[in-house]
């Protein structure tokens, strides 16, 4: 009873300290504005694992990036363009042509989703090869770990891809 009495307390402490800050009655102090949204973004976490790890996805190039922010501007400035364009002619011509960007983008992202799947399908492929060959082999594997631990022995350890004997890392779930 005592225990939840507390936490209560501490939460509406918490609150009332934290809602002080933006409350304009009973201040003498000009209430304080709200900083804008660029300033709130939080910096991008850095890839937690071991210094030399790389990311599985490919980080995009400032090249890339520019790339596609003209592309971005380009289709919106030609749906600005359309929007605004009263003459019918002219503003068939501007839809066609925002027409075409789009579905040049609409290809270019068919064709990496493509690949990605095509990828995936590989590695679905490898996957079952493995479970295969491990139930053809997994009435003899358990004999032999069975008669292992029967007569004492240790386990034989797989060589794995962890350097030094490493143990596996638990990965906490990211929060953003």
């Amino acid at each position: 009873m005592k225990k939840w009495i507390v936490y209560v307390l501490i939460g509406f402490t918490t609150a009332g300290s934290a809602s002080a800050a933006f409350w304009p009655f009973g201040s003498k102090e000009e209430p304080k504005e709200l900083p804008p949204a660029e300033a709130m973004e939080r910096p991008m976490r850095e890839h937690q694992g071991s210094p030399g790890a790389q990311r599985k996805r490919s980080q995009m190039s400032e090249v890339q990036r520019a790339e596609m922010k003209a592309n971005r501007d380009a289709i919106h400035q030609l749906a600005e363009a359309a929007r605004n364009e009263t003459d019918p002619v002219e503003k068939e011509v501007l839809v066609d042509q925002l027409r075409v960007k789009l579905t040049e983008g609409a290809e270019k992202m068919q064709a990496e989703f493509r690949k990605r799947l095509e990828k995936a399908e590989g590695d679905v492929a490898k996957m079952r090869q493995r479970l295969d060959e491990g139930e053809q082999n997994m009435e003899q594997r358990v004999e032999e770990h069975l008669q292992a631990l029967l007569s004492g022995e240790k386990p034989l350890r797989r060589e794995g891809k962890r350097p030094n004997d490493a143990p596996r890392k638990k990965h906490a779930p990211a929060v953003e």
